[in-house]
């Protein structure tokens, strides 16, 4: 990566995949290769065609400390992406790909910054009917837990308890508080 950007590569190129070099090296998790990038010139605002950031690729696989590097840069934690969703929400429904713990430390770092907990996605679904609906039970626990509001619908007028398969994520959701 180095040795292309000292011959004049341009970090905010994409590549084939559709990634610029910035996105594919938080996708890998790569924290060296991301704050390379940045301090080259790499924008961490830049929205590629599928309407992602560095920081949903990284955020969504429980990247952590690429995560915090691009806050730390001054990513907006509450920006919108592809069908109006916030960095929180793209974690909440993450990749099987990502370990749980991963995950839910990500979540933990994004709502210490700031994540607005209960924003509302094209669907008016929030992070917690997000994560219920992919029975993410950790993701749950830890939105409730911060205060997720479990008694919004969304446009169809479901609540989260109503989009969980899982009996015991269903009764979790109805004993909170």
């Amino acid at each position: 990566m180095k040795l292309l950007v000292e011959r004049g590569a341009k970090v905010d190129l994409p590549g084939r995949s559709g990634l610029t070099p910035l996105e594919a090296a938080a996708y890998m998790g790569s924290e060296p290769i991301v704050a390379y990038l940045i301090e080259k010139g790499a924008d961490p605002n830049w929205i590629d065609a599928t309407d992602k950031t560095a920081i949903v690729y990284a955020a969504g696989r429980g990247f952590l400390p690429v995560t915090r590097l691009l806050l730390d840069k001054g990513v907006d934690i509450n920006a919108r992406y592809g069908n109006d969703l916030t960095v929180l929400m793209w974690t909440a429904g993450h990749s099987s790909e990502a370990g749980v713990l991963d995950i839910v430390d990500v979540m933990k770092l994004l709502l210490d910054r700031g994540a607005n907990i209960d924003d509302r996605d094209n669907r008016g679904r929030t992070a917690l009917m997000i994560a219920a609906e992919l029975n993410h039970a950790a993701a749950v626990d830890l939105l409730l837990e911060r205060g997720a509001d479990k008694s919004l619908r969304d446009d169809q007028g479901k609540s989260a308890a109503d989009l969980t398969s899982l009996t015991a994520l269903r009764e979790k959701l109805a004993a909170a508080r």
